[in-house]
């Protein structure tokens, strides 16, 4: 098995490597890790690694005591320099295979292309065994070629087929090394055809199948090929978790009897996830075929279902059908999906309507002023201001707005409006009214609104010269004025829109690297076994914390629990199938508090619903928002910080709604 990929690979590959000095020359070393969290040597490595300094990290990877070199070797996987590269590269050779094992995931994580060659010739040829130590050092190293190899190897990759249902951490990284080779655009239809074949062998391992199924979800491929045996597989799978990925996948072969077979899958099964990823993906692929059945969906009693297939209707529908929307509107619904259908009549009416406009005008406004939530007002007003015409009154409102919330969606949907056609309907002093409210938001210090209009300047297609704009000017006055690191997620949002206007590499401040160290003494006395229990408006959810995997997370997690800041605090973001999100002190996403922690992205995989993860604007900028998913996030590995898992209380993560709260957080 092992040696017909090592002689794949090296029929197509030069060895050019050259790494320095083995760490096993010298005395012999110990090869046992073991991770003491009190331990002050071990405290001081995660330390640096929580100041980004890769210098001093270094100096730990050749240490004598196989437990710091496994930490420094982790700690790359998170700073992701390529400054010590070569000195990394050595414990390839580690006599310990946790250490190997690090080395690689973070060598995979640098993503530097030199490493490809010195992975591929530490593949231990000694998968024939039983040793699932040596196959799971393998299955990281085929996974670390994935994100820093070439296409040559990801075609060499996709053609073992040697790999029996047994060889589990083996095919594991054959499917990771291909999913990761995706996620960098690299895309061959031998890779694809793997993942076809991995997912329809119904002896293939789970979680093998499960990313395979993701793979050709989110990948930009022609599935009509393999259309048959997706349809095939799809009708005989029980594995929900595995089968509520395929939606996409299934639309991808373009065929008839895939869609069929989507839309009876949607009338029969009962699974919410599936059913709302069925909606999606149906309505993304020919919404005028499915909008009957989609609209059969805004009377299911799950709101995750019917929001989505509301949601679906204003994001792939048009004009064609706003009667039908129009009549609905006026049905007995819940607010959400009420104001959803309100909303794609405003969207869609054309011209020559004025008595159903204003009718359908005067609901909305009632909406707004009867709503008992800022989640239903705020969804109230984005209805309004779907329709150009009320610009003026969404800038009323925006300027009465008291909630951050409100406010937040309000002026999104002013930058919706400028980037959107009907912005053209409106006339030139119109639209310089509502380009001059945007860089006012930009200039307010609220930072939301300073988020949103430096990601709507970074638009260079949009004519900002005939405004009376210079995004550049604004953008270089505003970032003067921002506050790091509280202004975080602003900050990087207008050095993006600079870079794009300037043609210059996005800068990164370092004083927002390093603002907050780790409180060991927050550690201290929880020991190795952590628990949270999360109470919320509709349950109880009780996870676990990793503190060994995610210290710095962890500490931080637990200090703001314990000092009651989670108390209150809602549910601001639910992605009915991916994430519930929470722990914004603005309700809204765009709180922080006045620091940021750094990311931890050790070899912790989002491999199934109930992983714990920390929001972001981007590495590095994590504070105290946190999410849960509800499904397998794979596309989130390495990215986002993942620190806890859910042992108890999913169902009450899958019931919880946009607006819900945090009542408690008691950790024990």
């Amino acid at each position: 098995m092992g040696r017909l990929l090592i002689t794949l690979i090296i029929a197509g590959v030069v060895f050019a490597c050259n790494p320095s000095e083995s760490v096993q020359e010298g005395a012999a070393l110990s090869t046992e890790v073991s991770l003491d969290l009190s331990d002050s040597i071990a405290r001081k490595i995660i330390d640096f690694q929580d100041h980004l300094s890769g210098m001093e990290v270094s100096n730990y990877l050749k240490h004598d005591d196989p437990t710091y070199r496994f930490l420094a070797a982790r700690a790359f996987a998170s700073i992701k320099s390529s400054d010590h590269l070569e000195a990394l590269i050595t414990l390839l050779d580690d006599p310990s295979h946790e250490v190997r094992q690090a080395t690689a995931f973070a060598l995979g994580q640098i993503g530097d292309t030199r490493a490809e060659q010195a992975l591929l010739r530490s593949f231990d040829n000694v998968v024939d065994s039983t040793d699932d130590v040596n196959t799971a050092l393998n299955g990281t190293i085929l996974e670390a070629i994935g994100k820093c190899g070439s296409m040559t190897n990801l075609d060499l990759l996709s053609q073992v087929s040697t790999y029996k249902p047994t060889d589990h951490h083996l095919l594991l990284g054959q499917a990771r090394a291909i999913y990761r080779f995706m996620q960098r655009n690299i895309i061959t239809q031998q890779g694809t055809a793997k993942m076809v074949t991995l997912l329809a062998n119904p002896d293939m391992p789970i979680d093998v199948r499960l990313l395979a199924a993701n793979y050709l979800s989110r990948a930009q491929v022609n599935l009509a090929d393999h259309s048959k045996l997706l349809q095939l597989t799809y009708s005989n799978l029980m594995e929900l978790e595995i089968k509520r990925f395929l939606p996409y996948a299934l639309t991808k072969t373009g065929e008839r009897g895939a869609i069929d077979l989507l839309k009876q899958s949607l009338r029969e099964d009962e699974n919410f996830i599936l059913k709302c990823n069925i909606i999606k993906a149906l309505g993304a692929y020919d919404f005028a075929a499915s909008r009957g059945l989609i609209q059969q969906m805004l009377r299911q009693k799950n709101i995750h279902i019917a929001s989505t297939a509301a949601e679906t209707i204003i994001k792939e529908s048009d004009s064609r059908y706003w009667k039908s929307y129009m009549t609905l509107s006026l049905g007995n619904y819940p607010w959400q999906i009420k104001t959803q259908l309100l909303h794609a009549v405003s969207k869609f009416i054309p011209a020559g309507n004025a008595m159903f406009l204003n009718i359908n005008q005067d609901l909305i406004r009632q909406r707004i002023r009867q709503s008992k939530s800022p989640e239903e007002k705020a969804a109230a007003i984005e209805a309004y201001a779907a329709h150009p015409r009320n610009y003026n009154s969404v800038i009323k409102y925006l300027d009465e707005a008291e909630e951050p919330l409100v406010r937040t969606a309000i002026f999104q949907s002013l930058a919706d409006l400028v980037r959107s056609r009907n912005f053209r309907k409106l006339g030139k002093a119109a639209r310089k009214t509502v380009v001059d409210r945007i860089i006012l938001g930009l200039n307010n210090g609220d930072v939301a609104q300073v988020t949103i209009a430096a990601n709507l300047l970074s638009d260079n297609q949009i004519p900002w010269a005939s405004y009376g704009v210079q995004p550049s000017v604004e953008l270089e006055e505003v970032k003067k004025k921002l506050q790091l690191p509280r202004d975080s997620e602003a900050h990087i949002s207008v050095q993006k829109a600079l870079a794009i206007h300037q043609g210059s590499k996005l800068d990164i401040p370092q004083d927002m690297l390093h603002t907050h160290s780790i409180d060991w003494s927050v550690l201290a006395p929880l020991g190795d076994t952590v628990l949270a229990t999360i109470q919320t408006s509709r349950g109880t959810i009780e996870v676990e914390l990793f503190p060994k995997v995610a210290p710095a997370t962890v500490a931080n997690f637990v200090d703001l629990a314990k000092l009651n800041y989670y108390s209150g605090k809602t549910f601001h973001r639910v992605v009915p199938g991916f994430v519930i999100q929470g722990g914004c002190n603005r309700g809204d996403g765009y709180g922080s508090m006045d620091y940021n922690i750094r990311s931890e992205l050790n070899q912790a995989y989002y491999d199934g619903p109930g992983k714990l993860g920390m929001a972001s604007a981007g590495n590095h900028t994590e504070s105290a928002q946190w999410f849960i998913t509800q499904s397998a996030t794979p596309h989130l590995d390495g990215r986002y910080s993942l620190f806890g898992e859910v042992k108890y209380g999913m169902n009450v993560v899958n019931q919880i709604e946009a607006g819900d709260t945090i009542t408690s957080i008691v950790i024990r």
